[in-house]
């Protein structure tokens, strides 16, 4: 009897942190990390909406016909969507501008770009920049990612992409780095990832470097 209490005293106290750790952590993994992760993306993503717009009526007002000369921020629906139908607040992504292209042509859906990359999730507790959940080369910093003489770029089809990477990129010219904010509905939606959680706001800096048309022979990269 007096093993049989021992075994279960010690049972108990091995199972009540566990207990304790779900109670408080959202998803079970030991962290309020993505707590009530679905509202703060919502809000971001409203708050970076209403940013892009405010500042792009503003340019408008300001100086009509030449705005985008004076405005870094852009905002594009996503190609999935029919512009004639009235839709969502979510449907287009936003992009803000950090340095413009000299090429004068865009990327068709099916065309094979190469470009440098890197996406994150919008910033939490440990991740104050955001988780980076991918990116082009070998190293997560922004510095050594579109480094020209030293980082390794990717190749993707717009098509392949998600929606709002995919609208992106057929809207960039070469030369272009941008900052682009995709909802969740352009991104993966209620669907998690390996390493993105549902309902997750998906932040990427791009860079187009090139783009081939189907059939295209694909130089190498030096």
């Amino acid at each position: 009897m007096r093993r049989h209490l021992i075994f279960l005293m010690l049972l108990c106290l091995a199972v009540l942190p566990a207990l304790t750790s779900c109670s408080n952590d959202d998803n079970g993994d030991g962290s309020n990390e993505y707590a009530n992760w679905r509202a703060r993306n919502d809000a971001y993503f409203a708050d970076i909406r209403a940013h892009a717009k405010d500042t792009i009526l503003q340019a408008q007002n300001q100086y009509g016909n030449t705005w985008t000369q004076h405005c870094n921020w852009r905002t594009f629906l996503s190609y999935a969507k029919d512009s004639t139908v009235s839709g969502k607040s979510t449907d287009s992504i936003y992009v803000y501008i950090l340095r413009q292209g000299t090429g004068s042509g865009c990327p068709l859906s099916t065309d094979s770009c190469r470009i440098f990359y890197r996406g994150r999730l919008i910033p939490s507790e440990t991740y104050t920049e955001g988780y980076v959940f991918s990116h082009s080369g070998q190293s997560t910093r922004y510095e050594e990612i579109f480094n020209l003489k030293t980082a390794v770029p990717s190749m993707l089809r717009a098509s392949t992409a998600v929606k709002g990477f995919g609208t992106a990129l057929q809207h960039m010219h070469i030369g272009d780095i941008w900052r682009v904010y995709v909802p969740y509905d352009l991104g993966y939606g209620s669907t998690a990832q390996t390493s993105i959680p549902s309902y997750s706001t998906l932040v990427f800096e791009i860079q187009l470097l090139s783009y081939y048309h189907q059939g295209a022979t694909i130089d190498t990269w030096n």
